[in-house]
């Protein structure tokens, strides 16, 4: 129960009831790094067998409302989720296909977009290339 403390702090946080279906989708998500609602239900089917693609939906629709994961569009892809976490940018191997966060600070692009009169609240860099180990 210790490892889920800081997934029960989240879901206090937010005001949301902790529930273990909730717990198993920030875990699930959290441990995939990047996830569809496949590979989060087909993770969650072993441990809820009863669990319906329905509640999984539900859940994700409410965790990015209330911005606990984030929704993430990769060109020819499904969509695919994440942790909310600082700013990133994503790079997809055009190989391989692995989605890797690449940390670096955005607020320098930000305030280059609104200098010019565009407001922007959600910046999404995506990156396509080849990956460390695809380029061995």
């Amino acid at each position: 129960m210790m490892k889920e403390n800081w997934i029960i702090d989240i879901l206090r946080s937010k005001g949301f009831k902790v529930t273990p279906q909730r717990i198993a989708l920030i875990d699930t998500t959290y441990k995939a790094g990047h996830a569809s609602v496949e590979q989060i239900y087909k993770s969650m089917k072993y441990e809820f067998p009863a669990i319906s693609l329905t509640t999984i939906y539900k859940i994700i629709a409410t965790f990015l409302h209330n911005e606990i994961i984030k929704e993430i569009h990769i060109a020819g892809k499904k969509k695919i989720y994440e942790m909310k976490k600082s700013p990133h940018a994503h790079h997809v191997c055009t190989v391989c296909g692995r989605i890797s966060d690449i940390y670096i600070d955005t607020e320098d692009l930000v305030k280059q977009i609104k200098s010019k009169g565009y407001e922007t609240t959600n910046p999404a860099i995506y990156c396509y290339g080849i990956c460390p180990d695809c380029r061995k």
